[in-house]
């Protein structure tokens, strides 16, 4: 067996080479399926130290593949490379240089995170059996980059027997790592509804469809669908992100149109919600005279852990970090991730690693997200001792 202080001494070797990467990334970010220079910079990386990989796999995807003496298992690591559409407002010196741009998901963390594992992990090729992919994947923040990559073959050639994911968490002390025993986190769907009337003018609303007025009582039904419709035990949120309509004080629009998401953690309950907006929209028809255009768009599902395998995740993280530093974490997420599509796929298994930095009061998506560069080389050893164990462990249950 590779010993934990072999792991942890290669990842140092490393660390301050891995850090600044992660930091050139953070200043020059790049939205999904725009991460030409970030897949580049992985792709020289991965070739120095003489690591087989492909580039262009779902458009800007990078997939490398590490190959043991001999054969046996295939685990994938995924780590997600995109930025987010917004200005950073941090205090760190390698800040977005893009503005309207920005890691602050800390994407480039995990992106960083998989290169050191592929690196480790290369060197320690011929201690092992079996094989590793590491996958970089794009666009995961809403633009299904992980379907792009499934679609174009990541899954096959040689199939993953398990697959491996992580996020870092700013919710928890940098140097610990957490785990949900079942759901992870939520589904996330979009709709895009236009509601349509016939527009007048404000002092004579009898001879007008007040499409306004129709647009406000189905946002106050919408709520009921949650409090009313869906078990109390299982979480569920609906909500209305954006409203538009109309262009005078005294005119009534012909028009309105709402955008929103639905989030769940439980299958059944996302399709009671969407069921029950057709139901809505149809009785606004009815009883209040308006026509309706809804565009729902089915997101990433529910995240759940295979229980065959993130046993052996959380036994890997103890290995590195200590009992102590290892979290059952009380309630999963309403955020959502898809590398739900992996995992609905692909026995997988996803764990949190701490990223909080003592005195910032912030989290993921908020301007002021700094992530603690201590996750990276507890995920890199965490991700390393987890991959060499699901190796070792043989065929998958």
């Amino acid at each position: 067996m590779i010993a934990n202080e072999t792991i942890s001494d290669l990842t140092d070797q490393i660390l301050d080479e891995l850090i600044g990467l992660r930091r050139q990334i953070h200043a020059h970010p790049e939205l999904g399926f725009e991460e030409h220079e970030t897949a580049a910079l992985v792709s020289r990386r991965l070739k120095q130290d003489g690591i087989d990989h492909q580039t262009g796999i779902g458009k800007t995807g990078v997939v490398g593949l590490i190959v043991g003496r001999n054969k046996g298992r295939t685990i994938g690591v995924r780590g997600d490379m995109d930025c987010l559409p917004m200005d950073e407002k941090s205090t760190v010196d390698f800040a977005s240089k893009v503005p309207g741009r920005a890691h602050s998901c800390g994407h480039d963390v995990h992106t960083t995170i998989a290169l050191g594992a592929a690196l480790v992990l290369n060197k320690l090729a011929d201690h092992f059996d079996g094989q590793v992919k590491v996958i970089f994947q794009p666009a995961e923040e809403g633009l299904n980059g992980a379907i792009a990559m499934i679609e174009e073959g990541v899954l096959r050639e040689p199939p993953l027997d398990v697959v491996l994911g992580y996020h870092n968490w700013p919710l928890i002390e940098a140097g610990t790592v957490g785990y949900h025993p079942d759901v992870v986190m939520s589904s996330a769907d979009v709709f895009d509804l236009t509601l349509t009337g016939v527009s007048g003018h404000g002092a004579h609303p009898h001879l007008a469809v007040d499409v306004i007025s129709a647009a406000a009582y189905f946002i106050t039904q919408m709520q009921t669908i949650v409090s009313r419709e869906i078990a109390p035990v299982l979480p569920a949120v609906v909500t209305i992100g954006k409203i538009s309509g109309g262009t005078a004080h005294n005119q009534l629009p012909d028009s309105v149109s709402l955008h929103g998401s639905v989030r769940t953690q439980n299958e059944e309950a996302r399709g009671q919600i969407r069921a029950a907006m057709w139901r809505l929209l149809e009785g606004l028809k009815i009883g209040m005279r308006v026509e309706h255009g809804l565009v729902f768009t089915k997101g990433s599902p529910v995240l759940r852990n295979d229980q065959n395998i993130l046993p052996t995740y959380i036994e890997a993280a103890k290995q590195m970090l200590g009992s102590d530093k290892v979290l059952q974490l009380p309630t999963a997420s309403m955020g959502s991730e898809d590398f739900a599509e992996f995992a609905n796929r692909v026995p997988a298994a996803h764990l949190r690693i701490g990223s909080k930095i003592d005195g910032l009061e912030t989290m993921i998506h908020k301007s002021n997200y700094e992530c603690n560069e201590l996750a990276i080389p507890v995920g890199i050893n965490v991700v390393c001792r987890a991959v060499l164990n699901l190796l070792a462990a043989g065929s998958p249950a």
